[in-house]
C-alpha cells in the first residue's frame, strides 16, 4: 500500500522527469546551427577573406533577427586556412570533429583540393564562392561552387581584350599552383584559338615578392597585355607595381581575385588593369540586391563588393535549404543538404545575381562583366555575357 506521502513523492519525481525532455527539446530547438567558415583570414589573401567574412556575417545577423534557418539561429564558426592546404586540413578537422559542422563555406584551390577527399568521406558539404580553378571541376559530389571556373571566364574576357582593347600579343605570368597551371593552360588555349599571339610565358612561386627579373625578360618581348593567374591580392599588386616601375604601360588581364584592396592601394599604377567578374554592381543593384546593399552600407559606411555579396548569398542559400529540410521533417546533415540542393535548387537568385548551378561537376554559370581599375575604383566597363 502506498501512503499519501510516498505517492506525493513519486508523483513529484515523475512530474519532474516528464519536464526534463520538454526543456531539452525546447533548448535543442534554439541551439544554433553551426556553419563552418574556412577561409584565409590572415596572410596574403587575408584582406580578401576578411571582406568575404563581412558579407557572411551580415547575412547571419539578418537570419538571426528573423525566424532563423529552419526555425533555429545560425552561428558562423571561423577557421583561418591562410589559403594553404595544411592549415585548411587542420581547420576542416576542427570544424567537423569539434564544432560538428555539417556544411562548410570555403575557398582557394589549394584548400579545396586538400579537403575535398575527406569531406566526401565524412559527407560534409563544401560550398565555395571563391574557387576559380577548373582543377576542382568534379572534385567531389560534396563540393559546389557559386563562382565561375576560369576556363569559362577566359572565353569571355580574351575575345574582349582582342576586339575591344586591341590586344594582339599576350604575356602569361603563371603562379606555380593548381589554379595557376590550369588557368594558364586555359588562357593559352583560348588565346591561340582566337588568333592571338603568345609573346612570352613565365612562372613564379606563391610566396615570391620580387618579380623584376621575370618581368624584365617578359617586357623585352613587348606584350600588349599580361595575364596574371595569382589569387593573392598582395602578390598581384606587387607584380603590377614592379612592372609599372620598369616602364610597362600595357594592360593587365585577370579574373575576380583581382578585386582586392591591395590593388587599389597602388593608385594610378593600377590604371589599365582589366578583369572578368560576375555582373554585380553595388552602385546600381538589382531589386534582389537592394536590401543587401542598403544594409551593408548602413553597417560599414561603404558600398559592398562582389565578394561580400557572394558570401552574403551563401548564408541566405543555407537558410533556404534549412527551411526546406525543416518543412520535410528532415535533419540538416551534409548529405541531406546536398540532396535538397541537387533536387530542389537548380537556380538561385541572390543579392549578387542569378546562379545556374551544375551539380554534375560542381560548377556554376553566371552573367559576367569586365571591370577596370579607374580613379581608385573597381569600375564596370562592359557586359561580357
Amino acid at each position: 500500500m502506498i501512503n499519501r506521502r510516498t505517492f506525493a513523492k513519486h508523483a513529484g519525481l515523475a512530474a519532474a522527469a516528464s519536464i526534463v525532455p520538454v526543456i531539452s527539446l525546447a533548448q535543442a530547438a534554439r541551439e544554433p546551427r553551426r556553419i563552418g567558415f574556412l577561409m584565409p583570414l590572415t596572410g596574403g589573401s587575408g584582406k580578401l577573406g576578411q571582406m568575404m567574412l563581412e558579407g557572411a556575417a551580415l547575412a547571419v545577423e539578418e537570419v538571426n533577427a528573423g525566424p532563423g534557418a529552419g526555425g533555429r539561429p545560425v552561428e558562423l564558426v571561423q577557421e583561418d586556412s591562410q589559403a594553404l592546404a595544411q592549415q585548411g586540413i587542420a581547420g576542416f578537422r576542427k570544424l567537423v570533429d569539434v564544432n560538428k559542422t555539417e556544411v562548410i563555406f570555403t575557398g582557394w584551390t589549394s584548400v579545396v583540393s586538400a579537403i575535398a577527399p575527406v569531406a566526401s568521406e565524412a559527407k560534409v558539404m563544401l560550398v565555395s564562392a571563391s574557387t576559380a580553378s577548373p582543377a576542382v571541376r568534379g572534385i567531389s559530389p560534396y563540393f559546389q561552387s557559386t563562382w565561375m571556373f576560369d576556363d569559362e571566364t577566359v572565353k569571355l574576357i580574351l575575345p574582349y581584350a582582342k576586339d575591344k582593347l586591341k590586344v594582339k600579343s599576350l604575356g602569361i605570368l603563371t603562379v606555380v599552383s593548381d589554379l595557376g597551371s590550369a588557368l594558364a593552360q586555359a588562357v593559352k588555349a583560348d588565346w591561340t584559338r582566337i588568333g592571338g599571339a603568345i609573346a612570352a610565358e613565365d612562372v613564379h612561386q606563391p610566396g615570391e615578392a620580387s618579380f623584376r627579373p621575370i618581368l624584365l625578360k617578359m617586357l623585352n618581348a613587348r606584350p600588349d597585355a599580361i595575364y596574371l593567374t595569382s589569387s593573392n591580392g598582395k602578390q598581384l599588386a606587387q607584380i603590377v607595381r614592379q612592372a609599372r616601375e620598369l616602364g610597362y604601360k600595357g594592360a593587365f588581364l585577370s579574373y575576380g581575385a583581382f578585386e582586392d584592396p591591395e590593388v587599389l592601394a597602388l593608385g594610378a599604377q593600377a590604371d589599365g588593369c582589366y578583369y572578368s567578374s560576375p555582373s554585380y554592381d553595388a552602385a546600381s543593384p538589382s531589386a534582389a540586391g537592394r536590401k543587401f546593399v542598403d544594409a551593408f552600407q548602413k553597417k560599414h559606411g561603404r558600398l559592398p563588393n562582389v565578394h561580400q555579396a557572394n558570401h552574403y548569398d551563401l548564408v541566405m542559400l543555407y537558410a533556404m535549404v534549412a527551411d526546406g529540410l525543416t518543412k520535410q521533417n528532415k535533419a540538416l546533415t551534409g548529405a541531406s543538404f546536398r540532396e535538397y540542393l541537387t533536387t530542389s535548387v537548380p537556380r538561385y537568385q541572390g543579392a549578387a545575381g542569378d546562379y545556374r548551378l551544375n551539380y554534375k561537376d560542381g560548377s556554376v554559370l553566371r552573367s559576367s562583366i569586365v571591370k577596370v581599375v579607374r580613379d581608385g575604383k573597381f569600375t564596370k566597363l562592359d557586359d561580357l555575357g
